[in-house]
């Protein structure tokens, strides 16, 4: 199998090992973890989507090790399990307000969009409240994924 084809392969099996993703109090950072695979094997004290990409990486390691090395090893799931909690403390309201400018929507438009309150936008970007966690990731796609939104 050419290497491209067996590296895109061993990427695609490795993205259904299921992850978790939770804030932790007593390490005051984001946590990350492959049940299948280890335990608590990353951490972050601000971003989930670092402890994301390292998750990522250590699927697509041990998964290549495995396959290479025909070792044995669990089918993967496949969830993505994130804590209710996922959502950053500090950056939330910068997050939210540079998403809606950079559609050049005005407050009404963004919360309609979005399906909710003008009052609830406005304190997510006031920093009053954070958006739950379904909210924040659909946040995510929009920033990525701009031509998504219709208002």
């Amino acid at each position: 199998m050419p290497p491209k084809i067996r590296d895109l392969k061993e990427r695609l099996l490795a993205a259904h090992f299921t992850r978790i993703i939770r804030w932790s109090q007593e390490d005051n950072a984001y946590v990350g973890s492959l049940p299948e695979l280890c335990g608590d094997c990353c951490h972050h004290p601000s971003d989930p989507q670092n402890v994301a990409a390292q998750l990522d990486d250590i699927a697509e390691q041990t998964f290549r090790v495995c396959l290479r090395h025909n070792l044995p090893f669990d089918p993967p799931g496949s969830a993505l399990v994130i804590s209710r909690h996922i959502t950053p403390n500090s950056d939330t309201a910068a997050f939210v307000s540079d998403i809606r400018r950079s559609l050049g929507l005005n407050q009404g438009d963004f919360a309609a969009a979005l399906g909710v309150s003008q009052s609830t936008l406005s304190k997510w970007e006031t920093g009053a409240r954070r958006p739950d966690a379904a909210a924040y990731k659909l946040l995510r796609i929009l920033r990525q994924k701009p031509e998504l939104i219709t208002v």
